[in-house]
């Protein structure tokens, strides 16, 4: 075993051992405590997290079994007094989606009375490309994951509408940025769809908020309107839970 492969193993084996112990840390405070260069931490990171022995979510590390246990709890009711209102006035689901192994999971459901039946896609898998939650995800994340994931993943097309080609996706991508929210139209099912970014207080993604509706409650001449809402939403998230 040559001394660069041991001391590889040693560094990847303290990191390891601090993510542990700081659940949800970052790559400038893993760098700085265990005195890495930034390129060296990023690079042995991005090797664990492809052995699956570490997992990100946004720019934050976490043990596999760490990132299921905080990431994906129901948020509880201060956030339901904070989307349900949305909700039912205006007649829509409202949905909390993280990324996790390069894909989107719902990991929080807010019907209004009339569409209780999308409880039931708590906890759904999806293609980050087939939907707005999807792409806001990847348009807001740190730039290093974006590019990992556009360059491993296959994307498969849940409708007619779903964008495939890489470069198509690039450019809803930079717009998505440009205007602050994303929308799908008919790119997962016959409904359109709206979703916004979460960000924690240290203004780190952690998660894309969306509504779905149906033509009547999303109308596109509303949906600038609709998108300043779900934005101010978003932020109560941030100062309240995140």
């Amino acid at each position: 075993m040559s001394a660069e492969l041991s001391t590889t193993l040693i560094k990847a084996t303290r990191i390891r051992e601090y993510v542990a112990k700081h659940p949800g840390c970052v790559l400038k405070g893993i760098a700085k405590d265990l005195r890495l260069n930034k390129t060296t931490a990023y690079r042995i990171l991005t090797t664990l997290v492809q052995l699956k022995w570490l997992t990100k979510q946004g720019s934050c590390y976490y043990l596999r079994t760490q990132q299921r246990e905080q990431q994906f709890q129901p948020v509880g009711w201060l956030a339901n007094q904070t989307v349900q209102p949305l909700v039912d006035a205006r007649h829509l689901t409202a949905f909390l989606g993280m990324q996790y192994d390069g894909e989107l999971v719902i990991s929080q459901v807010f019907a209004s009375a009339d569409r209780l039946s999308d409880f039931a896609l708590l906890g759904e898998r999806q293609s980050l490309n087939a939907s707005a939650l999807g792409k806001c995800l990847l348009a807001f994340m740190d730039e290093p994951t974006r590019n990992a994931i556009l360059q491993t993943t296959r994307w498969q097309a849940a409708t007619k509408n779903s964008l495939t080609d890489r470069q198509d996706l690039l450019y809803s991508l930079a717009a998505i940025r440009d205007q602050g929210y994303a929308l799908d139209d008919e790119e997962v099912q016959l409904n359109m769809r709206l979703a916004v970014p979460v960000y924690s207080q240290v203004g780190q993604l952690v998660a894309t908020l969306g509504v779905a509706g149906s033509d009547a409650a999303l109308q596109r001449r509303q949906i600038k309107s609709l998108a300043h809402e779900l934005d101010g939403v978003s932020h109560q998230l941030t100062n309240l839970i995140f």
